[in-house]
């Protein structure tokens, strides 16, 4: 009776909770309390970005990409170039042409005139695409802080597991000594011993467990750091700071802001930029050309004007025009599923945030106070012998598996809101206050 009672006062806890001011778990301590990293130097969250954006190889190809888009840009602006000239008559013939005396020689330049926007609609096009990739640059940093922000919050959360499993096993251990002695005594039977070690030789698995999934994340964040071990402490109190998302309209109108509708709306510029190239294409370009020619019998000369222009009758680019015009409408609908994708991950994120941070608030207001009151109360009865082994083994499962729940939820919290702050394109140090 006792036991339900307890298990509806922790779903009692479990209400809806709504804060708008930030909120601070009651767990937040140093690393020096951790004697995982001894004496480590501590590395914040913005010190470990900072890092991870120096040593970034995605970034550095990403400016490249940048820099290359930059070189077409110029390239689309260059005029053709003029083509030099010569051409020689009456060489080399029969009778009064043999030799050279009779020889005309013409000297002359040749330029091709871009007509009907060529050069403007490929300016155009290279436009796009340079500042495509230029926000392509800001996304790769957008990722790389989103990642960073997972990676980090993952080894605290691994880190308060493993501490949290060190802790219960520890527990287990003295519950196991106790029953022992109670057994010896004659005062508890066989059985309660043989549970107990049951339950030590589980927390000894799962602590084993925790250190070795803490190895796979610290492993993670170190290479995105550019190093090969993570050989630092963390900043362990960024892992309990709560902040309740603002409400979803806000989200909704940094959207538009978004690195990869802005992408999408620059490639859509340049398709349309090179269906007017295309279009373009089919209005022939002159090619106008000047020069001198050398009459060597008479010793005159005389100035050369011609102009030419290609007949667009066999080819009138109209297999190119059609691509372009589907490449149009195929990058236009391509952004508008980006918008309708981006803006379902926005929803669900926003809500994983939302749900986390309530349920995180309530484990640490409601539940976890009340598990650790159940726990003592059945610790302090079993040793006075008003309560049965079973009493304190339940209710220790509970306290624990509230503490990891708490946990859980804050992994989640930090993993929703970074990959909120992500979606609408803000850095970790810009944070809520940006979205407000």
């Amino acid at each position: 009776m006792k036991q339900s009672k307890f298990k509806i006062a922790l779903l009692a806890g479990a209400v809806f909770i709504s804060q708008a001011v930030p909120t601070l778990a009651e767990e937040p301590h140093s690393a020096k309390e951790h004697a995982i990293y001894k004496d480590a130097p501590v590395m914040k969250l913005e010190e470990a970005i900072a890092k991870a954006i120096e040593a970034s190889p995605s970034l550095q190809s990403s400016k490249a990409g940048l820099e290359a888009a930059k070189g077409a840009e110029r390239q689309a602006g260059y005029w053709p170039n003029p083509e030099l000239e010569f051409e020689a008559e009456n060489v080399s013939g029969d009778g009064q042409y043999s030799g050279t005396d009779s020889a005309e020689y013409t000297y002359g330049l040749s330029q091709k005139v871009e007509i009907g926007g060529k050069r403007s609609s490929r300016k155009s096009a290279a436009k796009a695409i340079r500042e495509a990739a230029s926000v392509a640059l800001l996304a790769e940093k957008l990722n790389l802080v989103r990642d960073v922000h997972i990676a980090y919050t993952n080894v605290l959360g691994e880190i308060e597991a493993l501490e949290l499993a060190i802790e219960q096993e520890s527990l287990a251990k003295e519950v196991l000594d106790t029953v022992s002695k109670r057994v010896d005594a004659a005062r508890e039977p066989e059985i309660q011993k043989n549970k107990a070690e049951v339950a030590y030789a589980t927390s000894v698995i799962s602590r084993e467990q925790e250190e070795r999934q803490l190895k796979v994340s610290e492993k993670k964040l170190a290479q995105l750091l550019g190093r090969s071990n993570l050989n630092v402490s963390l900043d362990h109190s960024h892992f309990f700071e709560l902040e309740a998302p603002a409400p979803i309209e806000n989200y909704q109108e940094k959207l538009r802001n978004a690195p990869e509708i802005k992408i999408s709306s620059y490639l859509e510029k340049e398709k349309e930029s090179l269906l007017s190239l295309e279009k373009a294409q089919n209005i022939p370009d002159p090619s106008l050309n000047a020069g001198v020619r050398d009459f060597r019998d008479s010793g005159d000369q005389a100035f050369v004007f011609g102009v030419s222009f290609p007949l667009p009758v066999l080819n009138m680019n109209q297999g190119n025009i059609a691509k372009a015009k589907a490449e149009l409408n195929q990058a236009r609908s391509n952004g508008r599923q980006m918008e309708l994708t981006l803006e379902q991950n926005l929803m669900e994120n926003w809500q994983g945030w939302q749900a986390s941070y309530l349920e995180a608030t309530s484990l640490r207001k409601r539940i976890l106070p009340a598990a650790k009151k159940a726990f003592d109360s059945a610790w302090h009865g079993y040793e006075k012998g008003k309560f049965p082994y079973l009493e304190v083994l339940d209710a220790q499962r509970t306290l624990f598996k509230a503490r990891a729940s708490y946990h859980d939820s804050l992994k989640n919290y930090h993993m929703s809101r970074a990959n909120v702050e992500r979606l609408i394109g803000i850095t970790n140090d810009e944070g809520q206050k940006n979205a407000k």
